[in-house]
């Protein structure tokens, strides 16, 4: 019984909440560019070829202007998508990072905050602190993994429909 009432006054001070704080904040940063790569998704082919022409036409009678226009356009819809593709592991790792720093530090800073606390209590702290940047990056590294799947899936369906459109936009080359 005496146990809990030399915990009772201890209290881990302003870095543990802040550690916290910043570890799920990270970990909801990178939940959010999971979520965002939904709308790199490409349109239905037929949908993206109506977009990529402006105009409803048959492929047979497109000229020849607007198939190099609709070609070129396909190609920087495609360049933008591989461009913030390619952002993603840059991201998840900077947010693993800050989690694990921030964890770190705030583990030090709370740990020569008690100078004249308890080595049980100074212990805890750092502890704590330390576990949220670990939990943090662990979250953010869980998430990239999946977001990684995902964006081969993006890839992948990018790659499938440019070549449904390249060959209805060529369909009408002699």
């Amino acid at each position: 019984m005496g146990a809990p009432t030399a915990f009772a006054g201890w209290s881990l001070g302003w870095p543990t909440p802040t550690a916290w704080v910043i570890a799920l904040g990270c970990a909801a940063l990178g939940w959010r560019r999971l979520v965002a790569l939904a709308r790199l998704n490409p349109p239905n082919p037929s949908v993206l070829l109506e977009q990529l022409l402006a105009e409803p036409s048959a492929a047979d009678s497109i000229a020849d202007g607007t198939r190099r226009a609709a070609i070129a356009e396909l190609n920087q819809r495609i360049a933008d998508v591989s461009f913030e593709l390619g952002l993603l592991p840059a991201t998840f790792t900077a947010l693993t990072r800050i989690s694990l720093a921030s964890g770190s530090a705030l583990a030090l800073f709370g740990f020569m905050e008690s100078a004249d606390s308890e080595p049980m209590e100074r212990t805890l702290r750092v502890a704590v602190c330390a576990v949220s940047g670990l939990v943090g990056a662990g979250a953010v590294a869980a998430i990239g993994r999946s977001a990684k799947m995902r964006v081969a899936g993006i890839r992948e369906a990018w790659d499938r429909s440019s070549r449904e459109v390249g060959k209805s936009l060529g369909a009408g080359l002699e």
